[in-house]
């Protein structure tokens, strides 16, 4: 049997292995929406609420209109996660008309507060210009960014005002008037500005913060591609965006750690590296496959995985933090939650083809969405020699493009400096190139043909369903609504929505699952004997499961440790009871032989005293 030291070794590894094994699952999953899930039932759990319950509920209400309260419902709008926006939009705009009666409004100095309502609005749905009555109306975007500066200056909590006040500004493309306080040029050369002697930005300092980094490219990556110059306060001289940008981004590859991860002011935490992969994906770079933001083989989201706890929520950091003495080092976090559950919605998105993750304008209609795709690819396959009649054809293709979408030819710079080199003047181009205004006829409400590749989709979807097709079939259905009539629609209707009801249940099981599994196998350290039944009800539940939907559920290898453990502990139970048995067993015969030889040796000197009576001695 095993010693006392050698159990307490295995529980040691077992309790080691319960926290760091769904780490090593979410990386090997690299499903976004599989996190963003865990995160949601972990904030639910949080509140009192089950997974099935909404998360937007009076309890999570109280906190509308703060950090907590709106970046949760920003987040699950940019995931397309289903809940009750209605009651958060009613709520959130209760909050403003009530905070508006005070002389300060939102804040007296963060502007912040504006841009942060602005874009939770926005993503479920509403529209933060129309957020008073008839009789006192407010515009939370006029009042937040360009007309900011008529009560306090925009930039008055640091670059931050400014930052954020350019990402709420475009995340719906909104017009300034001419009577503005503030032109998009003013606030980029704020921006612009602030850049530090390393490239990157802080709030202070002279050193680049990676999350302050971060967000500044957050804010200058729609204006990335823009041939714009501005004058740059440190040098004097004439500067771009893309120049700007080159340096910060060079600036968090080198500020990059072994781990993948980063540290902001001495701790190294998971937001820092959400606002990186972020940024990242605002850029058009896949932070997946970068070879910058790739250290020994991890990758950011590595990184980010190594902070979830088994309770689905993530970790701020795993030491001591004096600059947020609230996040318990090791624990879930609501606002490392909040920010991994927004990181997730950037890197899904930006996987999916679907705008980025402030850029809340409807999505782009099929036209132009595969004009822009076929323009990457053209791009990506360029070379030194190229002939200078097919660069001039892909120019003519991107200067086509409305200024406000060319941003998503991730490579127009490649384009721009072989053209250049080839002799052709990409200005001149420009100005002979028509921009086409067609474009947003099918985002404006007209309806699109459902392709023969989109019918194809549909025929071939596979009988035995997985969530692996749950956005394919969103996706299909979306358009299938927003195509003109064709014959047999209604058919490739009823088999889509037959498909995501089957997906649907397929999810709810793998939701239940993952919910039991909170609630039975954790902590690990605590199982015993009564909870084998439970552990392998779930262990057959999973394996009835299909491969994929397997990968589904956080902490499956938890749930076979927890079972080899239970049974190894079984086996040594009975292995004791066959022991004592087997024991008692040999004690009882020992004792019976002894009796036994007792018997025969008196038996054998009553034998002997019989032959030699008293009377003959």
């Amino acid at each position: 049997m095993m010693g006392k030291r050698g159990a307490a070794l295995l529980l040691a590894a077992v309790v080691w292995l319960s926290a760091w094994m769904p780490c090593a699952w979410a990386r090997e999953s690299g499903d976004c929406l599989t996190i963003a899930r865990q995160i949601i039932i972990w904030k639910k759990a949080q509140l009192g609420l089950s997974a099935d319950e909404p998360l937007l509920c009076d309890t999570f209400l109280q906190q509308a209109g703060t950090t907590a309260g709106d970046w949760y419902p920003f987040a699950m709008g940019r995931l397309g996660m289903a809940d009750d926006a209605g009651a958060y939009l009613a709520v959130i705009r209760s909050v403003v008309q009530q905070r508006y009666t005070t002389p300060e409004k939102l804040s007296a100095a963060k502007a912040t507060e504006w841009h942060r309502i602005i874009l939770a609005v926005l993503a479920l749905g509403g529209d933060p210009t129309q957020m008073g009555t008839e009789q006192a109306p407010i515009d939370l975007v006029a009042d937040g960014t360009y007309d900011r500066g008529k009560t306090v200056p925009l930039g008055r909590q640091g670059i931050n005002g400014w930052i954020w006040g350019l990402i709420a500004l475009d995340s719906m493309a909104y017009e300034v008037p001419q009577d503005a306080f503030y032109t998009r040029e003013d606030i980029i050369e704020q921006i612009i500005a602030a850049v530090l002697d390393d490239g990157g930005f802080s709030l202070s300092g002279g050193s680049a913060d990676p999350d302050i980094t971060a967000m500044a490219i957050q804010a200058l990556a729609p204006y990335y591609n823009s041939e714009t110059t501005y004058l740059h306060p440190g040098t004097g001289e004439e500067t771009t965006v893309r120049e700007v940008v080159d340096q910060a981004v060079a600036c968090l590859s080198r500020l990059q750690l072994k781990s993948a991860g980063y540290a902001s002011w001495g701790t190294e935490n998971v937001e820092s590296s959400c606002q990186v992969l972020v940024a990242l994906c605002a850029l058009g770079i896949d932070p997946l496959t970068d070879q910058r933001f790739i250290c020994q083989g991890r990758t950011l989201l590595d990184a980010i995985c190594d902070y979830q706890m088994t309770d689905g929520g993530f970790a701020h950091s795993f030491t001591e933090d004096p600059a947020n003495p609230d996040a318990v080092p090791g624990q879930s976090n609501s606002m490392a939650s909040e920010q991994v559950l927004y990181a997730m919605a950037a890197l899904w998105r930006q996987q999916q083809g679907m705008r980025r993750l402030y850029d809340l304008r409807p999505e782009m209609p099929l036209s132009l969405s595969s004009h822009i795709r076929m323009l990457n690819r053209n791009i990506a396959a360029l070379h030194e020699d190229t002939a200078a009649g097919e660069l001039e054809g892909l120019l003519k293709d991107y200067y086509c493009l409305p200024e406000s979408e060319r941003s998503y030819v991730a490579g127009f710079w490649t384009l721009h400096d072989l053209a250049v080199d080839a002799g052709l003047s990409a200005q001149s181009i420009a100005a002979a190139t028509t921009v086409r205004q067609d474009w947003g006829a099918a985002a404006a409400g007209e309806n699109q043909e459902f392709t023969l590749e989109q019918r194809r989709e549909v025929d071939t979807l596979p009988e035995e369903l997985t969530t692996e097709y749950e956005v394919t079939v969103e996706r299909l259905l979306q358009q299938l609504e927003a195509s003109q009539d064709f014959a047999d629609q209604e058919t490739y209707r009823e088999k889509l929505l037959q498909a995501r009801e089957t997906i649907a249940a397929i999810r709810s099981e793998v939701d239940r699952l993952n919910q039991a599994i909170l609630e039975t196998i954790y902590p690990m350290e605590e199982l015993t004997l009564r909870d084998l039944t439970a552990v392998e009800g779930l262990a057959r539940d999973i394996q009835a499961l299909s491969a994929y939907d397997q990968t589904q559920i956080r902490g499956r290898e938890d749930v076979e440790t927890a079972q080899l453990l239970l049974h190894n502990r079984l086996r040594g139970v009975l292995i004791g009871v066959g022991i004592a048995c087997l024991a008692a067993g040999v004690g009882a015969w020992t004792v019976v032989r002894i009796r036994r030889r007792r018997r025969q040796k008196a038996a054998e000197l009553e034998a002997l005293a019989a032959q030699f009576p008293e009377d003959e001695a």
